[in-house]
């Protein structure tokens, strides 16, 4: 694993030089090496995923997995989501219409589109090439990547209160609960995480712990983690749905 700050609120001071885009003031830049310095190195494994075969049998739906190897090349992801301050600098507004302000809070009620906005201008300013995870990183990195090693359904209802909110409806500032094995901190617990999609719909993953809801993500003592495929409309916007990074680009190891 290799990562910088360890604290979502401090800010290390290193070289600006690389920042690209003028309009960013010289008071604001740290934010940016923040953001980037914040990117965990997730190594290359393989992901075992769960497709699912849905048939319906006398009105009922059942879903039979299907386990599925799938080759992950090593790929950069944000210790974070993305939070209000990063957004607010990157696009000039704060979506979020949240009574609460709180720079650490995740960015939130954002729709596809705005998150591609927002990684469009984030690689011009950079030089580097964002872009949202898709569901295979998203679920390789939240459980521990190649050693596979962090799963909620392992773990006491005591300790999974150490990883993630378990309360419904309201995001959390960021990195205030434990992180997993390889340094992620809110893959689960707080809000959803919009991923690359693979069809016209969203796919989110990660967001909140709750006993009344059943998806396809991890099962620990009747509490179900949005670990989901959930697919919402095109236009979904949600207060609870934000997102976080992931980086191809060799170039950003010589910032790191």
């Amino acid at each position: 694993m290799r990562t910088i700050s360890d604290n979502p609120l401090s800010i290390p001071t290193f070289s600006v030089d690389y920042i690209k885009d003028d309009s960013i003031a010289v008071e604001d830049k740290p934010i940016i090496e923040r953001l980037v310095k914040n990117m965990v190195l997730v190594e290359n494994g393989i992901y075992l995923a769960n497709t699912y075969d849905v048939k319906s049998f006398k009105g009922a739906i059942i879903k039979k997995a299907k386990p599925s190897a799938i080759e992950i090349d090593s790929f950069y992801i944000s210790k974070y989501p993305i939070t209000q301050k990063e957004w607010i600098l990157i696009m000039g507004y704060d979506p979020s219409e949240y009574t609460v302000q709180d720079e650490n809070l995740p960015i939130f009620n954002v729709e596809y589109e705005d998150c591609l906005r927002f990684i469009a201008k984030l690689n011009r300013i950079t030089g580097l090439k964002f872009d949202l995870p898709t569901p295979a990183q998203w679920d390789y990195a939240a459980h521990g990547g190649r050693t596979n090693n962090f799963h909620l359904e392992d773990k006491t209802y005591s300790e999974i209160e150490n990883y993630a909110w378990v309360k419904m409806g309201t995001p959390f500032p960021v990195g205030l609960k434990e992180p997993n094995t390889i340094g992620l901190y809110d893959m689960f617990g707080n809000i959803g995480e919009l991923c690359r999609r693979d069809s016209e719909k969203d796919i989110i993953k990660g967001g909140d712990i709750d006993s009344k809801r059943i998806y396809t993500g991890d099962v620990i003592n009747g509490y179900s983690i949005y670990n989901y495929h959930d697919y919402w409309s095109e236009e979904h916007t949600s207060r609870n749905i934000g997102f976080r990074l992931v980086c191809n680009d060799v170039d950003i190891k010589s910032l790191m």
